[in-house]
């Protein structure tokens, strides 16, 4: 049986950013997000995001976690946006992707997996 999201995940409204204000790891006994098809390029994304404050400033064409001193490529944020893990708000010049609940379960999840393997 596929894991299935928690309960406790709010709705998430299109073009609504969430921060992520939960802990970058998942708590004890909260279930594990289906990481396993995560290309690298997408869970590095999703990293990045989560070890900042949830959030992907676009910055000169390229997405910046405000914790990262690498950027992530557009088409990858465009990618989690479409599998609902992240909303992207476009203001002006300015551009943030941010993580809906969603997409922070996948973080904290693969976050998680990272602290483990070390």
């Amino acid at each position: 049986m596929p894991p299935v999201e928690p309960a406790a995940t709010p709705q998430v409204v299109p073009g609504q950013a969430m921060h992520c204000a939960r802990a970058p790891v998942l708590v004890p006994h909260e279930a594990h997000a289906p990481t396993a098809n995560l290309s690298p390029t997408k869970r590095a994304a999703l990293l990045a995001c989560v070890k900042g404050d949830g959030t992907l400033h676009k910055c000169m064409g390229v997405w910046k976690s405000p914790a990262a001193q690498a950027g992530e490529l557009g088409v990858t944020v465009a990618d989690l946006a479409r599998d609902g893990m992240m909303t992207v708000t476009v203001t002006g010049k300015h551009a943030i992707a941010a993580l809906t609940p969603r997409g922070s379960w996948f973080a904290r999840t693969a976050a998680t997996e990272l602290a483990e393997q070390a």
